[in-house]
């Protein structure tokens, strides 16, 4: 998952540093961000920086000549932008980073306030206009595509509207990003927990013991992102899974559910003013897909492929608990634990025995090792880390050919109070080309929820966790490999639904016999995964796709249709008629998961399909490195080259046929999940 900083400002969230000329360069722990702030200095931080970036657009648009270049007038804007989310990055970014509640506070509202910024200089209609003569004007592809993006944002904020409906638009606009920033932050500190009795706590892995408290009215655990999987997997007790379950799709409250309602509705009256029948056609016109009918079209082909295998998975676990002595009927909180039981039974595989392999410390460096490798790059432990919280890990990065300096990233793994509860890389500072004439290195950080660990024991890993940590690493690669010259075509700043691609191309490694052995060794002898298991897990691979991606296809149809339905949609309503009939499992009665589908909120709104879309090019860009060898430098560096380093300044269509030396195929997705090609 990717933190998008901002839904309609140009710029990404970037962060003070000294220009540096990177060649030569060695990298300390001062990125130049000072995240040591206090909640005033946070406040003062952001009402100087868009007081002056406000200044500067002003000027800028008071001049009376004609810009003589693009860097002059575009580019200009552009530098503007930049320069402001360098200021801004540390006092937006600690409101679901910092330890101190008063600092989040502070952050939030200059969150706000920084998106209303965003809001209001894309519908500025003198940039839009000089957009307009950069488009028409520029020679350069980059220029070109700078002028393209420009246009875009400008077009969907209602830049060329008449001033009446502007001002419309850019009140909705901000009342939308507000509705966001706090949803987030509530299911950012939501503190949802939920008693156990000493016999359901007897099941729980060791994982598990950070996130369980004991006190005078007993044992209590965390309900979270970090515990519901070793939760749901380990948890004997069926009573107590329910317990779990619902507590768990009742995180973020009915507040939240209003929120996403209140959201929706501003999205409804936004499209038609902004030119769009409705929200999806609006997001969906400056992705690869174009139209809700083609992200649709793939969604449902996936879903109504898998649902009669989701139905064969969900009919072989209810026998195994039948067989195991319980007749009770098969529910949804049952399918985790029962799913495990069968990869322990038929497959030979406990997720608990594989976690003894994957400690931390193991781990990090050897993803570290397999990346350096594949992409040309060295990294660099520096240390004590200049960062937000104790225990936040921080490293510079190298090109392996020359040692040439490239930018930094930080790695936040555990979860804390009011910290972000997800699992998502975050750009923190984008490369771009300054004035004078050197490069402002980038900085990016992945932001986890790994379990605890028990007090004198490594952290120990399931495999799942490991791929997702891969996945997002990937990202901070995308993040920080990249270069081009202005900020808003930086790294990951692509069409947003084939921004996973790359980082779901790559978890394909996590899955190779050679390299889960490089990555694992038991906590105890210091062996890697032995080959038997090895191929057992493989094996197992694909033995709960239909319910996996068959959910993952409800999530997308979901969005959709929440953000396609003409009048008044009731988010709890819909979300419960879907899954009764895109899914094997009707939902909990008297929850309201969407609370907690923060992709809704957080600039995934009508683009939770980009997971489904952009597995068809990780796929087919995973088949270059089958062809080649997953270990070829040669095809890491071609990656590196024509995915990694062009980030949005070419069409991500351009990339993948340069990539692939041919069109698309959806071949390899498709025989991915199982299913006959289309």
């Amino acid at each position: 998952m990717l933190v998008m900083a901002r839904p309609f400002l140009v710029g990404l969230l970037f962060a003070a540093a000294p220009a540096l000329s990177l060649a030569g360069t060695t990298l300390g722990s001062d990125t130049g961000i000072n995240w040591s702030l206090s909640a005033a200095d946070v406040a003062a931080a952001c009402k100087s920086g868009l007081a002056s970036a406000r200044e500067r657009i002003h000027a800028l648009e008071a001049r009376t000549d004609t810009p003589a270049s693009m860097a002059d007038g575009l580019g200009a804007v552009d530098s503007v932008v930049a320069d402001l989310g360098e200021q801004l990055s540390a006092p937006v970014n600690l409101s679901v980073l910092a330890i101190g509640k008063d600092v989040r506070d502070a952050a939030t509202q200059c969150n706000n306030d920084y998106s209303s910024f965003g809001v209001e200089l894309a519908a500025d209609p003198a940039i839009y206009k000089l957009a307009q003569a950069a488009a028409a004007t520029a020679k350069d592809p980059e220029d070109q595509q700078l002028a393209k993006i420009y246009l875009e944002n400008g077009r969907r904020a209602g830049a060329g509207l008449d001033p009446a409906t502007r001002a419309q638009v850019t009140k909705l606009l901000d009342q939308l990003n507000n509705l966001q920033i706090e949803f987030g932050r509530t299911l950012g500190e939501d503190h949802t927990r939920i008693a156990l009795s000493e016999a359901e706590l007897a099941s729980l892995p060791p994982a598990l013991a950070g996130a369980i408290t004991h006190d005078a009215d007993g044992a209590h655990i965390a309900v979270n992102e970090s515990s519901v999987g070793p939760f749901m997997e380990s948890e004997s007790s069926g009573a107590a899974r329910e317990r779990f379950a619902t507590a768990y799709s009742r995180r973020g409250g009915l507040a939240n559910v209003q929120r996403l309602a209140d959201a929706v509705t501003i999205r409804q009256q936004l499209a038609p003013l902004l030119g769009f029948h409705s929200w999806a056609a609006y997001q969906l016109n400056v992705k690869m897909a174009k139209t809700p009918e083609r992200a649709t079209g793939l969604v449902e082909q996936v879903g109504h492929s898998l649902l009669p295998k989701a139905h064969a998975e969900v009919k072989a676990l209810a026998e195994l608990k039948r067989a195991s002595g319980d007749h009770e009927p098969f529910h949804k909180w049952d399918y985790p634990y029962y799913e495990r039981q069968l990869e322990k039974t038929r497959y030979a595989v406990d997720s608990e025995v594989v976690r003894q392999y994957f400690p931390v410390d193991k781990v990090l460096p050897a993803v570290l090792d397999i990346y350096s490798r594949l992409l040309g790059v060295r990294f660099e432990s520096l240390s004590p880390a200049q960062s937000w919280a104790p225990g936040v890990r921080e490293y510079a990065i190298y090109n392996a050919a020359d040692g040439a300096a490239i930018g930094w990233f930080f790695l936040d793994l555990y979860p804390r109070e009011g910290k972000f509860g997800h699992f998502a890389a975050f750009p923190l500072r984008s490369g771009r080309l300054l004035p004078d004439g050197s490069y402002r290195a980038p900085v990016s950080a992945i932001i986890g929820n790994w379990p605890l660990p028990e007090a004198g024991k490594p952290t120990l890993l399931n495999h799942e966790e490991v791929v997702v940590f891969f996945h997002e690493f990937g990202h901070v690669m995308h993040e920080t490999l990249s270069h081009t010259r202005y900020a808003s075509l930086y790294g990951i700043a692509v069409r947003g639904d084939f921004g996973e691609a790359p980082s779901q191309m790559l978890e394909n490694w996590m899955w190779q016999p050679a390299v889960l052995k490089q990555i694992s060794s038991h906590t105890g002898s210091g062996e890697p995964l032995p080959d038997e298991l090895i191929t057992k897990m493989i094996a197992a691979r694909h033995v709960a796709d239909g319910v996996t991606w068959g959910t993952q296809a409800f999530y997308a149809e979901y969005d959709l249709q929440l953000h396609s339905l003409p009048g008044k949609t009731d988010p709890t309503a819909l979300w419960f008629k879907l899954k009764s009939t895109l899914t094997v499992f009707p939902e909990i009665p008297g929850t309201y998961p969407e609370a907690a589908f923060g992709h809704l909120m957080g600039g995934y709104d009508a683009g939770y399909y980009g997971y489904l879309w952009s597995k068809v090019y990780a796929q087919d860009m995973f088949s270059e490195f089958k062809k080649a060898g997953l270990d070829n430098p040669a095809v890491g560096m071609r990656y590196r080259q024509q995915i990694l380093v062009p980030g949005g300044s070419e069409e991500p269509d351009v990339l993948l046929k340069r990539f692939l030396g041919r069109e698309v195929s959806y071949d390899p997705f498709y025989e991915d999940l199982g299913l006959k090609a289309h």
